[in-house]
């Protein structure tokens, strides 16, 4: 009874940020759900032999492994391309009234989405972390298993890419602002 009291409590404090982080990691919406129940019921089974202090970073680590893990395992047959559905979310009550900022939310999203996959994936890794989930360069460097230094400069390296890679969003919006 304690256990699985103990289990709800942490899924309910720690499945949305485990989805965002496997969201960021694959390429569409059912591969994360699907990742983030699979570091889920890991939770369960090895909940007697974990830390709760480390929770956390025990969930975001083997969620990062079941990613990698099924990334190779798609890389090796063929991938079904994203379809628009994988890009829809659960909108806010105020974007399901106003269709032009559902639309610009759409956009501006699916962006995100494009520019992080530009990534490699260890920097997109510490970025989604760190920027997306909040984890601070200790928990990150023990969910990935490298020095704290090595997150501090992938995150660095991770901005400067986007910063870089920014411009080209601004002109694709661009030409296609105007193409209507």
């Amino acid at each position: 009874m304690i256990r699985e009291l103990e289990f709800q409590l942490l899924c309910q404090r720690h499945r949305d940020e485990v989805y965002r982080y496997a969201r960021g990691l694959l390429r569409n919406q059912a591969d994360a759900e699907d990742a983030t129940q699979e570091a889920l019921l890991r939770l369960w089974k090895h909940l007697p032999k974990i830390n709760l202090f480390s929770t956390r970073a025990w969930l975001f680590k083997t969620t990062r492994n079941y990613c990698l893990d099924l990334i190779r395992l798609q890389s090796r047959g063929a991938t079904p391309p994203a379809t628009d559905q994988d890009f829809v979310e659960d909108w806010p009550d105020d974007l399901a009234l106003d269709p032009s900022a559902a639309a610009d939310s759409t956009f501006r999203l699916e962006q995100a989405r494009r520019l992080l996959l530009k990534l490699p994936e260890g920097l997109r890794s510490v970025f989604i972390l760190y920027e997306v989930n909040g984890l601070r360069y200790r928990e990150i460097a023990d969910v990935l298993g490298i020095p704290m230094n090595t997150v501090k400069v992938n995150l660095l390296r991770a901005r400067e890419r986007l910063s870089r890679l920014l411009p080209t969003v601004k002109e694709e919006k661009w030409t296609t602002s105007c193409k209507d």
